[in-house]
């Protein structure tokens, strides 16, 4: 296999498996079709999280399909340092082989993730991640995340403030249009605006949105979560307008957003307990979106550290009942497969 970093990421908390099983339900509506839009493989913990730790709780969530987002894993130690993210690809590729035929598509599509900065240059990286990524390759995305707080930020592994809105940034945005390319983009609630701008400019590329619009809940945005939420939801509001974006409706206990506990307590939150945590969020989600532009990811193994696979998709059934079988059939599955080509 591709040799992968020894390094860990300090924001990757440790998994208890025996404490995630106390947390155990039945599955809510199991006919509904699944697929993930956001998940990630990596040996950033311990243990490692592979296609087959993967397979095993998407099976336990009646999840069919998966899509792969880039996480900086097993990058590129030598040669030119634009070529590096290829490395990715490569470990992806193989860890599509290691999990075909085991009843769950694991990484089915694939997002890795280019320097846009180096403007048209980049078509020369884009070209190598899909050679290297195969069939399953379907585009990159961008990690926008900017904040001055210091708890918040992602300090030298953060992006520099206005990436979204540089020359050179759209520039290799185009090469990724130009190849009709999916393309993600994370950005925080205080960077919504700068999401909008971008969308409005390039009304023909297909936008995904990650974790619910980024919506920061620790440093000084702990204390004022109620401004929080109205900041957000105008900057989402903004987003909405432009038809080209779409949004996945996840990552809610990442570390940063805050938005499901991972503090310990006795046993992980039930379903209902999930729902009632998130439709403050979830629902102007689904309002603002619609049932078409709004798409289901677990952000596993990531949100693993606060609740099972199987409790955060019966949440999500919850949440989105008001969508009737049709919406909701489109918000677990078939957006995502049209988004990703599936």
């Amino acid at each position: 296999m591709t040799a992968t970093t020894e390094r860990k990421k300090p924001q990757v908390h440790p998994v208890d498996e025996q404490w995630l099983a106390l947390g155990a339900e039945a599955a809510i509506s199991p006919q509904i079709d699944i697929i993930d839009s956001h998940i990630h493989l990596w040996d950033f913990s311990d243990p490692p999280y592979f296609a087959d730790s993967y397979r095993r709780d998407a099976a336990s969530a009646g999840i069919g399909k998966s899509v792969y987002v880039d996480c900086t894993m097993a990058y590129r130690q030598s040669g030119p340092e634009a070529l590096e993210p290829v490395g990715e690809m490569e470990f992806v590729a193989e860890q599509v082989i290691s999990a075909a035929g085991h009843g769950v598509d694991v990484a089915a599509g694939i997002i890795g993730w280019a320097d846009l900065t180096l403007g048209d240059r980049v078509g020369e990286v884009l070209d190598a991640l899909a050679q290297a990524g195969g069939a399953n390759y379907r585009g990159v995305r961008t990690r926008a995340n900017s904040d001055p707080d210091p708890v918040a930020g992602y300090g030298p592994q953060g992006t520099v403030p206005g990436l979204l809105l540089r020359d050179d940034y759209r520039r290799g945005l185009e090469q990724v249009q130009a190849r009709g390319l999916a393309f993600d983009l994370y950005a925080f609630h205080t960077q919504l605006h700068e999401v909008a701008d971008l969308a409005r400019a390039f009304p023909d590329l297909p936008i995904a949105l990650n974790h619910s619009g980024g919506p920061i809940g620790v440093g000084r945005y702990a204390a004022i979560r109620d401004q929080v939420h109205a900041e957000w939801l105008d900057g989402m509001a903004d987003v909405a307008i432009c038809p080209n974006v779409s949004v996945k409706v996840c990552g809610f206990a990442i570390s940063r957003i805050a938005i499901i506990p991972t503090t310990p307590r006795e046993r992980p939150f039930s379903s209902p307990e999930v729902a009632d945590l998130c439709r403050p969020w979830t629902d102007p989600c689904l309002e603002l979106f619609g049932a078409d532009r709004c798409l289901f990811g677990s952000n596993f193994p990531v949100d693993k550290v606060a609740l099972p696979l199987l409790t955060l998709v019966n949440a999500m059934k919850l949440l989105t009942a008001g969508l009737g079988a049709d919406g909701q059939q489109r918000f677990f599955a078939d957006n995502a497969r049209a988004f990703y080509r599936l």
